[in-house]
């Protein structure tokens, strides 16, 4: 692999890293919020709403700032 093919696939795994972490700091913050005040929150509706829509964006891509 020439340099500047490594730096491509280096890229490419930076987008999917932060895009992994931008899910699991969404699931992070959910759990948090609700050990923070567990009647505020319904933490089962908030996940499956947050799933679904990580769903959608994989199923349906648009464009990201993270391309």
């Amino acid at each position: 692999m020439t340099g500047r093919q490594n730096a491509t696939v280096n890229r490419a795994d930076c987008k999917t890293s932060s895009r992994d972490a931008a899910i699991l700091a969404v699931i992070d913050g959910l759990q948090v919020q609700w050990l923070l005040e567990p009647d505020a929150l319904d933490l089962g509706t908030a996940s499956e709403f947050a799933i679904e829509a990580i769903v959608a964006a994989v199923r349906d891509p648009r464009p990201s700032p993270l391309d």
